[in-house]
């Protein structure tokens, strides 16, 4: 048994103290995380260790390993770490409370993973402790190895709480601090999201979970998975009204769902884990992506949302990838493969040259869904799919072989689907909605304030942010009037046409314009004046839509019903 101690004594600091106890060989190697699962960026954890202690010889090897050289017997070590980001990620402790990540703060003995671990936290009096781990005492909890104790954060303050049951396991979600969360309405809700999800899976596999939330006062929100519980980050007055709601359920239901995608079901590898480096695959599509396709499909079918209103985020989804003009460069493949310096490392030039493998991810995985339920008339869906590799390898606790998730999805299909991968997941090429949308009786179409679908507006291709109280370019869209006219990302805006504009004036001026016409653009870069003549172009006008089409068979309304759980007529009506 490896015995760790966290003790929160003065939580105004940021410090905590932490021992570790350990029967070794001898000479041992003590190393902390460079980065934690599910979020698949080097963060080097280690700059807020400070104070490392032991009674014998030691040396720092690495940025993240401390070598003891000790007789063999019991090793006792202590350090302390500085938890002051909150994020779903790091660990954060001050007056009124403590969320640690333990892979931010808990080293792991170098070559004993797998041997079972007690955490015991001292929390100041008063203070109530939430973990998904075993319980093992009051404060004290156990874990069979590193990489459960690693995926269990711990939560501790003056925590609100409820908890619910669903097929008998109970489910607890805490948090502290005041916000306009409708604590009733999330109490009747969450419970649906819960049993719709299992049974979509067919399967328990925990004895216990615990969301966790916090309040952040920055506008950002999130999320972070874990084996039995989940970290959720939400901004603080942003709960209502309805729609607002809504995204939260889906934030719930999303981190929910990786319990089985992602954490169970997985390629081979995400788990075990190489804590120091990368681990790479190109399946991050499939992982977060079709878990970011389910998390609003699961509101339906918990009686949250209606097809229409789920339709109409779909239909925004389908919009903002198709203003990514990185969708024609970077497969979803590379995505997930580049994850590690791309998607957590974006820059002014990332949309022209990158692709959310969540965003696109997200978009695949629902044609995906419908050209399985086409091939089998509404049989079979992306839910065999993730149901057969649960009984084949999710059940067993391994990973699985990255081409064997395009095989289980042809075999469930019942047909080859090599040509949808290698045009949507390995390939760029645009994505033919309407092919699949059919399927359901579904077409996607331009929706228009006159009703004219080839209605456009004046077009530069550049946006612009408030900055110091300057108006500054933040993206210059590939390929756009503005990019050919020799506009940066950084340049700061002053006129347009010889008339002064800020970031809030400059669209309004430019709507004046027609397409072709040569406009003046004038902007400091830098500290140098600098004059460009843009021709305005234009984009389309009005917003995409998923509408039914004028007349659906009766095998598309069957499939629409099996996936949507409505009928068709009923969305024609609406």
């Amino acid at each position: 048994m490896i015995s760790y101690r966290i003790v929160i004594s003065e939580p105004h600091t940021h410090l905590v103290d932490v021992t570790l106890e350990a029967d070794v060989d001898g000479v041992t190697d003590l190393v902390l995380p460079a980065w934690i699962p599910g979020s698949y960026k080097i963060r080097d954890f280690a700059q807020h260790i400070q104070q490392f202690h032991t009674p014998h010889h030691w040396e720092k090897v690495d940025k993240n390993s401390w070598r003891v050289h000790c007789p063999p017997g019991r090793l006792r070590a202590t350090w302390r770490a500085y938890c002051h980001e909150l994020t779903v990620r790091t660990s954060h402790v001050d007056d009124e409370h403590a969320c640690i990540n333990p892979a931010n703060v808990l080293m792991y003995v170098d070559g004993h993973k797998d041997r079972p671990c007690v955490l015991e936290v001292r929390a100041p009096r008063g203070w109530k402790t939430a973990c998904a781990l075993d319980p093992a005492g009051p404060g004290r909890f156990r874990a069979s190895g590193y990489d459960v104790l690693a995926d269990a954060p711990v939560e501790c303050g003056d925590l609100r709480e409820f908890s619910f049951r669903v097929k008998g396991k109970p489910h607890r979600f805490v948090w502290h601090g005041d916000s306009n969360l409708d604590v009733s309405r999330l109490r009747r809700e969450l419970p649906k999201i819960v049993a719709a999800e299992i049974a979509a899976m067919r399967v328990v596999p925990y004895e216990r979970y615990l969301f966790i939330l916090h309040f952040s006062d920055d506008g950002k929100g999130g999320g972070l998975e874990h084996l039995n519980s989940t970290s959720l980050a939400f901004p603080r007055w942003n709960f209502r009204p309805r729609d607002k709601h809504e995204r939260f359920l889906s934030l719930c239901a999303h981190e929910f769902f990786h319990l089985w995608n992602v954490k169970r079901i997985r390629p081979s590898a995400l788990g075990p884990f190489d804590y120091q480096r990368e681990n790479y695959t190109r399946l991050l599509w499939a992982m977060e992506g079709v878990t970011s396709y389910y998390d609003g499909h699961f509101l339906v079918r918990a009686g949250l949302t209606t097809p229409a209103a789920y339709l109409k985020k779909v239909a925004a989804d389908v919009e903002r990838l198709q203003e990514t003009p990185g969708r024609q460069v970077q497969t979803l493949e590379e995505a997930s493969f580049d994850a590690w310096i791309k998607f957590y490392n974006p820059g002014e030039h990332s949309p022209n040259a990158t692709v959310s493998y969540y965003e696109k991810g997200s978009v695949v995985s629902l044609l995906l869904d419908l050209e399985i339920r086409r091939r089998t008339k509404g049989r079979r869906s992306l839910d065999d799919v993730l149901r057969r590799l649960w009984r084949e390898y999710a059940a067993r606790g391994i990973g699985f072989p990255e081409e064997r998730y395009e095989r289980i999805c042809s075999e469930v299909a019942g047909g080859e689907l090599r040509g949808f991968f290698d045009k949507y997941v390995r390939g760029t090429e645009e994505l033919s909605y309407n092919r699949y949308f059919a399927a359901a009786g579904l077409r996607l179409m331009v929706r228009t304030p006159s009703g004219d679908a080839s209605s456009r507006k004046p077009w530069l291709g550049f946006k612009s942010e408030k900055k110091d109280g300057r108006t500054v370019l933040s993206g210059v869209t590939a390929g756009s009037p503005a990019q050919r006219a020799g506009l940066n990302a950084g340049d700061e805006l002053l006129a347009l046409g010889g008339h002064k504009v800020d970031h809030d004036t400059w669209e309004k001026r430019l709507e004046e314009r027609k397409a072709g016409e040569r406009l003046d653009v004038a902007v400091f870069r830098g500290s140098r004046l600098r004059r460009f003549r843009a021709t305005v172009g234009t984009r389309r006008a009005g917003s995409l839509a998923i509408v039914p089409v004028p007349a659906a068979t009766a095998e598309q309304k069957r499939v629409f019903r099996a996936w949507m759980g409505g009928s068709w007529e009923e969305l024609k009506k609406k």
